[in-house]
């Protein structure tokens, strides 16, 4: 009798402690985009060295809260200003409880925010936000890394210090994974967008890429054993223009207008049957955004069917050299010969095939005022329009 109680108790705690651990797998789990989300940090359990890679990319790290103290110590910014006159600036100070951005009229603060989102991956720039309410704010300047500056904020005026421009869900869609948004009427007119601030998941994860993973990582925590992955859309089995339009849904600019949020777009889907995208005419498109049409106005697309993934890991985060590239290229054009590139010039195709097929152009979208002067500074891009370019060797 006393060993069938001692068993009974023992089920039951058994039993207990099965649900307390799967209550809290599920609390673990816990995403805003919903019960089919596992959330992405459930993905390392199994790849591991792909998520300590991935973690360090800049997908992922397309944009962070610094809301935390000391958040935005990583990013080694400078404290500086920025001079639209001699009494007009706006000054940054990376405190200790954060970044925060000045405007500065005759030497007195008369607004200051602190920074609470960065954009981008500090490989060429970095853009900052702040909340106010609801809403997500831009900061009034940017941070350019190659050349260590504090400057304008694209688009913003050029005579005054501004903190009224939005960021709205478009921006997010392609720098944030999700973001729940919020319609408010503003006067007979039209509305504004709002979000809610704990919905919003940062940088680009691994289920913005992979979709929704919760059966997946429920099928295979319960069957170990199974290493074919299931519950799973195979980017192996898409046709290349699916694989491709994976990449295109945030590489193709900001021209594409939908019914719904792109957040929603997961692979398989296609770009065409969005409202206002538009396919590849011919023309050349600028290089900040669209490297999806460039892609497609290259005969290697046309005729090699070379995609994203020929040249890029989006996985790994070590930063590939020219040379590297290029011997990409070189495995699919061995046979290349240079007429019109003299002898003495020869031995560096070898080794840099980029910058004379893919140079680097100027953005005519975006440019960056520069502290003191009405001079902007060009973005500068390399195109993803791969051609026989006019090179400094002819």
């Amino acid at each position: 009798m006393g060993q069938r109680r001692l068993f009974l108790v023992f089920l039951i705690l058994g039993i207990f402690v099965f649900a307390i651990v799967q209550c809290t797998q599920q609390a673990e789990r816990k995403d805003s985009r919903g019960p089919a989300y596992a959330g992405s940090s459930t993905c390392k359990n199994c790849h591991q060295d792909l998520s300590e890679s991935y973690t360090h990319n800049a997908h992922f790290n397309a944009s962070r809260m610094l809301t935390k103290p000391n958040s935005a110590d990583s990013l080694q910014l400078p404290d500086g200003e920025f001079v639209f006159n001699q009494n007009t600036k706006v000054g940054v100070k990376n405190l200790k409880d954060g970044l925060y951005q000045s405007a500065l009229v005759h030497g007195q603060a008369m607004k200051t925010e602190h920074t609470d989102m960065v954009f981008g991956a500090g490989i060429s720039a970095y853009t900052f936000a702040f909340w106010f309410g609801n809403k997500l704010m831009q900061m009034p300047l940017n941070y350019l890394t190659k050349e260590h500056q504090w400057v304008n904020s694209p688009g913003f005026p050029t005579d005054q210090i501004y903190f009224g421009r939005p960021i709205v869900a478009r921006c997010l869609e392609c720098h944030s994974s999700f973001v729940n948004q919020k319609l408010v009427k503003a006067g007979d007119f039209g509305v504004e967008e709002e979000f809610v601030k704990g919905s919003l998941i940062a940088g680009i994860d691994c289920e913005r890429c992979h979709g929704p993973a919760a059966q997946h990582v429920e099928f295979h925590e319960a069957n170990p054993t199974v290493k074919k992955a299931t519950f799973m859309v195979s980017y192996k089995a898409l046709a290349l223009t699916r694989r491709i339009d994976m990449c295109g849904v945030c590489h193709s600019g900001t021209g594409i207008k939908t019914l719904t949020s792109t957040f929603a777009f997961k692979p398989g889907d296609t770009l065409k049957t969005l409202p206002q995208y538009n396919v590849y005419k011919g023309e050349d498109p600028d290089v900040h955004g669209k490297q999806k049409q460039l892609l497609e106005a290259s005969l290697c697309y046309k005729v090699g069917k070379a995609e994203c993934i020929t040249c890029h890991d989006v996985h790994d985060n070590t930063k590939k050299s020219v040379e590297i590239y290029s011997n990409k290229c070189i495995s699919c054009h061995q046979d290349v010969v240079h007429k019109t590139v003299p002898e003495k010039n020869k031995a560096v195709l070898a080794k840099n095939c980029i910058d004379c097929h893919m140079p680097i152009k100027e953005s005519h979208a975006i440019g960056f005022q520069m502290s003191g002067s009405q001079e902007k500074i060009p973005y500068r891009l390399r195109t993803h329009r791969i051609a026989v370019y006019k090179t400094f060797f002819q």
